[in-house]
């Protein structure tokens, strides 16, 4: 049985903060910042609080529900989009400011890293899938697949190319199947393990080869 994926309901999104807070807690970039879980816990809950809630307004950020439980949260940044609001700026200041209480160092260090990332994002309008998880009772069943295709299915549809980051390595695998190649591997933590950046070029549709056989002839 596969998930239904929906556009993410905004009064579900205390539910994706704590799938993405779950699914997250082996990240080893984090990890190696807050090593201990609860004061992780705590800073994937502020971080994914905001995220999501700075996403929610450009329509793309999806769950997966089975028999009503949400069991996977996936965050697109769609191309092109507007600058953050005076509330979105706001809320990443009282963000930042609670993540600095639990430890000011590692903050310091954690948003220097994200702040490093900005220029290694592809020059195009491109898709950036900010962070996707499948809570850790469902994983390997394939949920991760279908919650990211309704984005990848767009991307194709308007050859829009798509990015990402990983710090784990074993999603290479799964994010290849899905046209992703890596395109970098750096280390903008400073004394954090390795991140790799994967980029997918679009997809040739069917609707769309067909469209260019019909006009060839």
């Amino acid at each position: 049985m596969q998930p239904s994926i929906v556009t993410l309901p905004e009064q579900r999104a205390d539910d994706a903060v704590e799938v993405l807070t779950a699914a997250f807690m082996p990240d080893p970039i984090f990890s190696f910042y807050f090593p201990e879980m609860p004061q992780r816990a705590q800073v994937f809950r502020a971080f994914f609080s905001d995220i999501i809630e700075s996403h929610l307004q450009f329509g793309h950020v999806y769950a997966a529900m089975l028999n009503g439980a949400m069991v996977g949260a996936a965050v697109w940044r769609p191309p092109e989009v507007d600058e953050p609001t005076e509330l979105d700026q706001e809320r990443a200041t009282a963000t930042e400011r609670r993540i600095r209480e639990i430890d000011n160092d590692a903050a310091e260090a954690l948003f220097a890293g994200f702040a490093a990332l900005e220029p290694g994002h592809p020059a195009e309008p491109h898709w950036y899938l900010f962070f996707t998880g499948i809570a850790p009772a469902w994983q390997g069943r394939g949920f991760g697949t279908t919650l990211l295709a309704p984005v990848l299915k767009l991307a194709d549809e308007i050859q829009t190319v798509c990015y990402l980051e990983t710090p784990f390595p074993q999603t290479h695998v799964f994010y290849r199947r899905l046209g992703y190649e890596i395109t970098d591997s750096a280390n903008p933590f400073v004394g954090a393990p390795t991140l790799w950046t994967m980029t997918r070029q679009p997809q040739v549709t069917q609707a769309r080869a067909d469209r260019s056989d019909t006009l060839s002839k």
